[in-house]
């Protein structure tokens, strides 16, 4: 007789906290230090290739120690994850590029479209179907708008190409497809959060075999390696791309817990808020411009973010009886497991 699932216990607030500020200062650094690579190097392949092969030798180093991952697993496990590395390879790809052709203070804004995105992907691909209430809607209008005007303002000062605007777009489509895909995996999949991890960045390292040619960047990495790179930040950018993968292998693993213990909307919020802090670093440490549009435009993504949380916390709050009121017990309604993880 098979027994009925039995459902975890929703995280507690102290760990949803941890695990975002964990994650949010694992982007953070990620981010500065890999633009710093690219300043010097305008080589993204080589430098995700660099970083996916540190994760694998420390997962790899740490996991079996621990006993979390198990090295031999048969070849439809292995099959079974290869939508979640395509979708993840893709999404850090499409991430770097953008990087590389925008600055890091406007990265954040670049990548605005996010929340949009993650909405109607939910919708179509998450079961059960979640509910936005009207205020949330504007809040992404709001977001829609900051992206728009940021946009738009860069691209007429000529502070960002018209390459860096499409993908800034592409980017925010790939990371949403990426979170409802890790989603929908951490629920289903037989593996753990650390083997799908290890599994999935085991087969992105031979996703970029053919990635480096293909790219046009098999020279480049060649002359950095042999000590024949003419670029003046040669060799700072293969130390700075080794420390890029010790943080890459922190954020990967932050990414997951986050996903893990939020919903995609929440760990898109995150993402957003997170920007402040990254442009304040992107100026003192980059010594990039920032810009009164910028700063408008930032306020109204980030203004957005927080309006559609609100709305939804708010109208989750709405689905509880009130306390001190009696009902009758025909008419009290199960609560809805999705709106209350939503709300995180």
């Amino acid at each position: 007789m098979d027994h009925p699932p039995v459902e975890k216990p929703p995280p507690s607030r102290l760990k949803v906290t941890l695990t975002v500020l964990f994650h949010s200062a694992c982007a953070i650094w990620s981010t500065i230090l890999s633009k710093s690579a690219l300043n010097g190097v305008d080589a993204p392949v080589t430098l995700l290739a660099l970083q996916t092969t540190i994760q694998v030798i420390l997962l790899t180093t740490i996991g079996t120690f621990t006993g979390w991952i198990k090295l031999s697993r048969p070849a439809s496990a292995w099959w079974s994850l290869l939508p979640l590395t395509i979708a993840r390879l893709v999404g850090i790809l499409a991430k770097t590029y953008c990087l590389a052709s925008v600055n890091a203070s406007v990265y954040q804004i670049a990548r605005g479209l996010l929340l949009p995105i993650t909405l109607l992907l939910s919708l179509l691909v998450l079961k059960p179907r979640p509910y936005y209430p009207p205020l949330s809607l504007a809040g992404c209008a709001m977001v829609m708008g900051g992206f728009g005007a940021g946009m738009a303002a860069d691209y007429t000062q000529m502070l960002t190409s018209g390459k860096g605007v499409l993908l800034g777009v592409g980017s925010s489509f790939t990371t949403a497809v990426e979170s409802v895909v890790v989603k929908r995996f951490l629920g289903k999949s037989g593996e753990g959060m650390w083997q799908m991890v290890w599994m999935s960045n085991c087969m992105a390292v031979l996703f970029y075999l053919p990635l480096l040619p293909l790219s046009g960047e098999l020279a480049t990495t060649a002359d950095i390696f042999l000590g024949r790179s003419q670029e003046a930040g040669g060799r700072q950018f293969l130390a700075t791309a080794m420390l890029t993968g010790v943080s890459a292998f922190l954020l990967t693993i932050a990414t997951f817990m986050q996903i893990e213990v939020t919903s995609p909307t929440t760990h898109m919020i995150v993402t957003a808020a997170r920007g402040v802090a990254q442009s304040s670093l992107a100026i003192v440490v980059l010594g990039e411009v920032l810009t009164t549009d910028r700063v408008g435009s930032m306020a109204l993504i980030l203004g957005g973010s927080a309006l559609y949380g609100w709305a939804k916390d708010r109208h989750a709050q709405s689905k509880q009886s009130p306390k001190g009121n009696y009902l009758p017990l025909t008419n009290t309604e199960p609560k809805d497991d999705s709106e209350n993880k939503e709300s995180r």
